[in-house]
Parts: structure tokens; sequence; C-alpha cells
């Protein structure tokens, strides 16, 4: 392995870098393919283009994490004769290729133990979020239920101001989970939300 594509290893030490230290097959497989399908989805991305255009997509290229730039900063022998990084990079390698199960099942999102710690303040909390199955709750908080009602807009002809129209949709939840491995959970947008809003899936 004397040469390693730039997207493949930096989806690598995404990957590696985002998961737990327990080094599980599915759980940094499912990171892999959470970022190659959001970055299929959005025009067929490359990784680089993808965390261009979501700098504060993951947090791991900027916060210092230590198992990325380790794996960032290795050789490709060097990567071969882990055990971390080379499942990392093999996750990384089919994730591109959309080769084989995806742990992730399908989602473009992954949240770890700051779900729990952070709670309170969690983002997707604040949205509103749904377990896709009990099995997924790995933190075991409670489910946070934000409904919302979106309305078609239209212009008052006397004060020319827009006004509610009729009812576009409305939601409970922006986020639902699709899987869970080690410390991570994996979430794609409630498909309520999205036609509610005519938001992408992968925005």
């Amino acid at each position: 392995m004397s040469q390693l594509d730039e997207n493949t290893k930096k989806l690598a030490a995404i990957a590696y870098g985002e998961a737990s230290a327990l080094n599980l097959p599915a759980e940094i497989g499912g990171i892999a393919f959470a970022v190659a399908n959001r970055a299929r989805a959005w025009g067929g991305k490359t990784v680089n283009q993808l965390l261009s255009a979501d700098p504060n997509y993951t947090y791991a290229i900027s916060d210092g994490n230590p198992r990325f730039k380790r794996l960032m900063e290795a050789t490709p022998e060097a990567i071969g004769k882990d055990t971390g990084m080379a499942l990392a990079l093999d996750w990384a390698t089919k994730a591109i290729a959309n080769q084989g199960d995806d742990p992730s099942n399908g989602a473009y999102w992954w949240d770890g133990v700051d779900f729990k710690t952070n709670y309170r303040n969690h983002p997707k909390v604040k949205d509103g979020f749904q377990f896709g199955d009990p099995a997924h709750n790995i933190f075991s908080v409670e489910e946070k239920s934000k409904p919302v009602t979106i309305y078609w807009k239209v212009r008052n002809k006397k004060t020319r101001k827009e006004v509610n129209s009729s009812v576009r949709g409305s939601y409970e939840y922006v986020w639902k989970s699709t899987a869970a491995h080690g410390k991570t959970i994996f979430w794609t947008h409630n498909e309520e939300y999205l036609t509610a809003t005519g938001g992408k899936e992968y925005r």
C-alpha cells in the first residue's frame, strides 16, 4: 500500500476519530457510510467537497481529535499494521464505493456520548427527535417532541402583507435514528419534517 487516495484517507480518519476507542466494525463502518451517503446524496460530492460545503459537519477535523490526527499523519504501511486504523480504511473504501452492507442503515449524521452529556443543550434535542427502534436508545435518554405546523403564505390584497393560508404540513420532530453501534447513534431527517418544510434530506 504505497499510495492512498486523499478522500479515502480523510474519510478513514473521520470514521476512526469519531468512533469510540472500542474499534467496533459496525460503529466505524457506520460513520464512514454516513459521510459517504451524505456526499452521494448532495450531488455526488467528494468527502473534501462535502466538508467544504458543511465545515461543521464533523468536529474531529477541528477539535484536535487525537485519533483523527494519528491516522492522517500515519503512512499507508503504519495504517495497515494497526487494527483500528486498518479497519477504518477498509470501511472508508467500501463506503465510497457503496459496496456491502451499510451499518448506519442509510444515515447522514451521527452522535456520540455528547448526546447524553450535553443532552439539555444538544441541537437534536432542541429540534425534537425520535428513536426508530428502542434499541437505538443506547444512552437511556428521553425522546423529545417539538410539534410544528407550517403554513403556505399568501399576500393580503389590502395590506400587501404575507399571511398564513392553508397548512403545508406538520411534524413532531426533526430527527429519527436509523441505527446505533458502540457509543454512536445514527440519524436521518423525519420524512414529515422534509415534506412540511420542503427541505433536502442531506441538509
